[in-house]
């Protein structure tokens, strides 16, 4: 049996690493615990950088500055007659309107040909956007009194209007080609109109006549059923010197709004319509003039030169400052040599001149400065 102060000594040793044991259990511990916060404090740290670069990305792609590129392009059926391509390439910047950016706007680059040679004509967009027009055309405007109107284009040149008359030459001196591309280009711009705008169309060769009425032809001699009553064209021997042979005045008509219903009736009335005898631009000019309410603007477009040129824009000029004058648009068809006379009927009444070349390049001239 171990004495007295045997046991004590065994006590004191027992006690001893009794509190070895608790200390070391004590240190791995806090080691454990050491090792976890710094590994949750490195996930801390990596979830907060990320968080910073995702703000930061978001912020580069809110003021990423896209460059949008759309290319349109028309083409007439394919079928004996003449195929017509249209391209129009708009070239727009989407980003925050600044007074820098504002001021200064991509180009739109319109091409109007008969084969497949394009030429280009270039109008800015700082001049179209005044009037509401972006890819194409016939979006609403203010005009004049309140009311509205819409823009209007045709063959490269645009306006703005409530009331346009466009008065295209069926004359026998077209080209199939010719003819092709007018029809075409008038009914595009016709589907371009918003229903705000109210229009009419004049066809005219010796005589004139407007798309909605009925024509006949019969060795020069012309019939036309306008509004049920007929009008008998005769000429008195030569291209630009038809008359109505019962010396009836010169009739108008009245404006037809653009629905789509009556977009749709006209062109088929444009379709319809066939070349014949004889070019004198007094008589459609006077029935557009005539109308009322007046009309805004005009477009007339012809293929040739007549023997009264000077004497018909001289009596239209003095027609139109009767009234609330008109703007007139005029447009050669491939003929250089009406140039003159088309120019000065433009600039006399407001309009602008040009003139459609054979590769089916749209020329603009513009008004000189005196």
């Amino acid at each position: 049996m171990p004495s007295l102060s045997e046991q004590n000594y065994s006590n004191a040793t027992d006690n001893k690493l009794l509190v070895e044991g608790v200390a070391s259990i004590s240190h791995g511990s806090g080691s454990e615990k050491n090792t976890g916060a710094k590994a949750m404090s490195l996930l801390i740290a990596i979830l907060f950088n990320g968080a910073v670069l995702l703000v930061l990305m978001l912020i580069s792609f809110t003021f990423f500055e896209e460059d949008e590129i759309e290319l349109v392009v028309a083409q007439g059926p394919r079928d004996t007659k003449t195929n017509i391509d249209k391209e129009q390439f708009q070239q727009s910047r989407q980003m925050k309107p600044t007074p820098a950016s504002s001021s200064s706007s991509s180009p739109i680059l319109t091409s109007v040909a008969a084969s497949s040679n394009a030429v280009f004509a270039i109008e800015s967009l700082a001049d179209t956007n005044t009037f509401g027009i972006g890819d194409g055309w016939g979006k609403g405007a203010s005009f004049g009194s309140g009311q509205q109107g819409g823009s209007i284009g045709f063959f490269g040149s645009r306006s703005v209007a409530q009331r346009v008359v466009f008065i295209v030459d069926v004359s026998a001196s077209l080209s199939s080609q010719q003819f092709t591309m007018i029809k075409n280009e008038l009914n595009k711009s016709l589907k371009r109109l918003a229903p705000s705008v109210n229009f009419q169309v004049i066809f005219f060769s010796g005589p004139a006549w407007f798309a909605e009425d009925e024509q006949s032809v019969k060795n020069k001699v012309h019939t036309i059923i306008h509004k049920g009553k007929k009008y008998v064209w005769k000429t008195n021997g030569g291209a630009s010197r038809y008359y109505i042979e019962s010396e009836e005045d010169l009739y108008t008509s009245s404006w037809i709004i653009a629905t789509q219903g009556n977009i749709k009736k006209t062109g088929r009335r444009i379709e319809a319509v066939k070349k014949s005898f004889g070019t004198d631009w007094r008589h459609p000019l006077k029935m557009a003039l005539q109308m009322k309410p007046a009309a805004d603007v005009v477009y007339f477009l012809t293929d040739g030169v007549v023997g009264n040129g000077q004497q018909a824009v001289d009596e239209v000029i003095k027609l139109n400052k009767r009234g609330p004058e008109a703007k007139i648009y005029t447009i050669s068809m491939m003929q250089p040599r009406a140039e003159d006379l088309l120019k000065d009927l433009a600039e006399r009444s407001g309009g602008e001149f040009s003139i459609v070349m054979g590769d089916g390049e749209v020329k603009k001239k513009k008004k000189q400065k005196k």
